[in-house]
């Protein structure tokens, strides 16, 4: 199945709305949930009896694809989809959408494994896809086809099963560009966020190019961290912006102990423990809607002011997976609150709306232990201020950072000297490539290599 490409001149963008569904059409979305994740696991389980029937006779199979999935599922989904007490078959009141996307996301949790096994997908290692669990999965279908609009009272959208259902918020900046033929919806994702629905629009967007930012000749380096939210410089070595970290999470610590101790009180599964649940589910989506809502400003005001910016290349999840440390814990928790990799995120397409460049330096530049006066590079361990032993000059972390950020350029060559000048420790400049899977299941013979392996039970 060829892949959607985004025409020139257009962007995909996403718009989110929360919803107010009256009590029958939330049952009807919670049955749309279910069906999702009874087709999952319907793929998942014939993905693994496939595998299964391979290695005990031999017998290749088609190459899993979402179509010839969705072939099968309609084949046996009168048995499948019955009710255990009524016997009555229940898959005409879930959306054909529903089903899709359940199988889709086995197919492609199926092709992952497969390229992680074979040394050819790079990040930490994949697994074959699980079953999904209610309460463990997370609640959501996305509809493709079907009645999906936004109604031109703005305030309803109609979605397929569901109908029309009243949003809790104005569509007005959806509507308008969709009315004018500036917009065209292409999917819609129904979840469940803490304790509310949202709906989110996949929209193909015409918007106006913002041709260049307000200063296209300037360059800054962003510093992302716990103490400040982040630290803006640029390379003549002043600090033009430094933006307070709101720490939801932390602000919000001592109210989460208290539920938290109060759940722990209740009996597990009443009607006290469920509510008190209910508090922490929306304590928890308030502070990320927080966290939320201060990024994407910073984000959107950096991308629209400045001609190219310079963030880390940090690697946030091993930074969370640190221990043995002296006050590891608060540790981690403070960079959990911070976000440190959802600004690069963001950064990466709104540079792209308003004309404005990225640059990513490298993981393993030391920023913060170089000195931005003399390059002289020392360990300063998680002082917040020290002083340079080559120069003398009194450095704060985050502002250091920030200058060598903004004078940062990519290295040449395989030289063991960093970019500002600073030498790298041995093998950091060294990029990692992928790794063959461990265990007999990745390899089928010496004579090899593990990424030409063919794949299990398909035929190639």
């Amino acid at each position: 199945m060829a892949r959607f490409e985004v025409p020139d001149g257009w962007t995909a963008q996403a718009f989110c709305f929360a919803l107010d569904p009256t009590p029958e059409q939330t049952a009807c979305v919670s049955r749309q949930f279910g069906g999702r994740r009874k087709a999952r696991n319907w793929a998942v389980a014939t993905l693994k009896a496939d595998l299964r029937r391979y290695h005990e006779t031999g017998k290749e199979t088609e190459k899993p694809s979402l179509a010839g999935l969705r072939k099968r599922w309609n084949r046996v989904k009168d048995t499948e989809c019955v009710d255990a007490e009524t016997g009555e078959v229940w898959w005409p009141e879930i959306s054909k959408e529903a089903f899709a996307d359940g199988i889709k996301g086995a197919v492609d949790g199926y092709w992952n494994w497969q390229t992680s096994r074979a040394g050819t997908r790079t990040g930490t290692r994949v697994g074959f896809p699980r079953f999904a669990r209610k309460g463990r999965d997370r609640d959501r279908v996305t509809f493709t086809t079907g009645a999906i609009r936004v109604e031109p009272d703005r305030r309803h959208v109609v979605l397929p099963r569901i109908g029309r259902v009243r949003t809790h918020e104005n569509t007005r900046r959806l509507e308008r560009l969709v009315s004018k033929g500036r917009a065209r919806i292409l999917a819609a994702t129904v979840s469940r966020k803490g304790t509310r629905l949202v709906v989110a629009f996949r929209v193909l967007i015409q918007r106006p190019q913002q041709p260049r930012p307000s200063a296209p000749e300037a360059r800054v380096g962003v510093d992302v961290g716990v103490r400040v939210l982040a630290t803006v410089a640029n390379s003549h070595g002043q600090v033009l912006e430094r933006v307070p970290n709101p720490r939801p999470l932390e602000a919000a610590l001592k109210e989460l102990r208290h539920l938290c101790r109060e759940r722990s009180r209740r009996a597990k599964g009443s009607a006290r423990y469920r509510e008190t649940q209910k508090k922490i589910t929306r304590l928890g989506r308030r502070v990320a809607d927080i966290r939320a809502h201060h990024i994407h400003k910073l984000t959107t005001r950096l991308a629209k002011t400045h001609g190219e910016i310079v963030v880390e290349g940090l690697d946030a999840a091993g930074m969370l997976r640190q221990k043995g440390l002296t006050g590891a814990r608060a540790r981690r928790r403070g960079l959990a609150d911070s976000a440190l990799g959802e600004p690069r995120r963001q950064l990466t397409y709104k540079t792209g709306w308003y004309g404005s460049t990225l640059v990513v330096a490298d993981r393993w530049f030391p920023s913060s232990k170089t000195c931005h006066k003399c390059h002289n590079l020392q360990d300063i361990d998680w002082a917040e201020h020290w002083i340079c032993d080559g120069c003398g000059v009194h450095h704060q972390w985050d502002d250091n950072a920030a200058i060598n950020l903004a004078r940062y350029e990519s290295p040449s060559g395989d030289s063991a000297v960093g970019p500002v000048g600073a030498a790298v420790k041995r093998g950091a400049d060294r990029k990692t490539g992928p790794r063959p899977a461990g265990g007999d299941e990745a390899r089928k013979g010496s004579h090899r290599q593990v990424a030409e392996q063919p794949r299990d039970g398909v035929l190639v």
